[in-house]
């Protein structure tokens, strides 16, 4: 389940800030092992954390861990859901899964007409395909290369649209609007996190 985690000051604003720098070697330390996906103030005080997919036992002695609850700065409220749904990119999994992200980049004279192409493949994915978790379409700055990342379940749920027929049409409309293009699957191998 993702976590959402809501932290309320119990503690003077003082308080809060000469011990934020060990909160943030706390989040920090989480947000790089993957256990942590976002986190930051709220405008009323406070602060907010959302977590990887973790168990209960996992968002316990995480909350445990941190700093300000250890110290009794802050107490924690916290909402569990099933993520069914994530923006491309995002990925939810704490540890290694079968999960893979393609990025595709193409390079082209004509970003926008590249840019439909492809749309229309991967919006025919997106209504047929089993294991597709969704994609974002870029345009470099430049206007000379469109990239496509694009989640999925696992690399075989990902290699069988090549099995079908109307994909493999549109797809190869997309193709026809660039001067070269080159996919690749990945996995995570590490999370890097702002140090500041």
């Amino acid at each position: 389940m993702i976590h959402v985690l809501t932290l309320t000051y119990l503690k003077p604003r003082e308080t809060v800030t000469a011990h934020m720098a060990e909160h943030k070697a706390w989040l920090r330390e989480h947000a790089d092992r993957g256990r942590i996906l976002l986190s930051g103030p709220r405008p009323d005080g406070g602060a907010v954390i959302v977590t990887a997919d973790l168990d209960e036992a996992t968002v316990r002695d995480l909350i445990e861990s941190d700093p300000w609850h250890r110290l009794g700065i802050a107490s924690y409220e916290r909402i569990g859901f099933e993520a069914r749904n994530a923006g491309p990119g995002v990925v939810t999994a704490a540890e290694p899964d079968d999960s893979v992200l393609l990025i595709n980049v193409a390079t082209t004279d004509d970003a926008p007409a590249t840019v439909d192409a492809l749309a229309k493949a991967v919006e025919h994915v997106a209504a047929t395909a089993d294991g597709f978790h969704g994609s974002r379409l870029l345009t470099s700055v430049d206007g000379d290369a469109v990239v496509n990342i694009a989640a999925w379940a696992d690399e075989k749920r990902f290699n069988a649209i090549f099995d079908d027929p109307e994909f493999t049409r549109r797809y190869g409309n997309f193709a026809r609007t660039t001067s070269g293009a080159k996919y690749r699957l990945y996995r995570t191998s590490r999370v890097i996190t702002p140090n500041r």
